[in-house]
């Protein structure tokens, strides 16, 4: 699956709609590559200069929740996610910033496919990253989103970012 860019919205067709026909009259470039109920998945070019884009306009379309980057899309086993979280969180966390890990949606476990329980998921995928953690006011985000589509195929987007750069109507990623 080849996303960058996740975008949630209130339920409904006609602000699927109303959400594209926003994004291209601001003048981006997209490629939809699928949709969910109230979660649009699409491929743009730079996926951080996206959400820059869209927090300028985000004003004039009420119906939008979030807009998301993701670095990277895995299984949604939290052992493959927890290892590509520390992969990336070495990579772009500063070793003196502090960090807290967000999930949205469901993980599973590798080896007998149960649902892991959210609190557990977060753990392992933290006790993966060597970095302090911060619940309240953390330098970065860990952003888990599991995505099942209509397909009934389920993905583990991953964003490791700071907090500013998830769009969010709620201001929490």
């Amino acid at each position: 699956m080849s996303f960058n860019i996740i975008v949630t919205h209130e339920q409904g067709i006609e602000n699927y709609r109303f959400i594209l026909s926003r994004i291209r009259q601001v003048g981006v470039n997209y490629v939809l590559v699928d949709r969910a109920p109230s979660i649009i998945l699409l491929r743009v070019e730079n996926p951080y200069s996206f959400v820059q884009t869209m927090r300028e306009h985000a004003g004039s379309i009420q119906v939008l929740y979030r807009v998301i980057p993701v670095d990277v899309v895995v299984n949604p086993f939290v052992e493959e996610v927890a290892e590509k979280s520390a992969e990336l969180a070495e990579s772009r966390i500063p070793s003196s910033c502090t960090f807290r890990v967000t999930l949205h949606g469901r993980l599973y476990w590798a080896e007998t496919r149960l649902p892991v329980r959210t609190m557990d998921a977060i753990r392992v995928i933290a006790e993966r990253i060597n970095r302090p953690v911060s619940l309240k006011k953390p330098d970065y985000v860990v952003y888990i989103r599991s995505i099942k589509l209509y397909h009934r195929r389920r993905y583990a987007a991953i964003t490791v970012t700071t907090p500013d750069m998830i769009l969010s109507k709620s201001g929490k990623p």
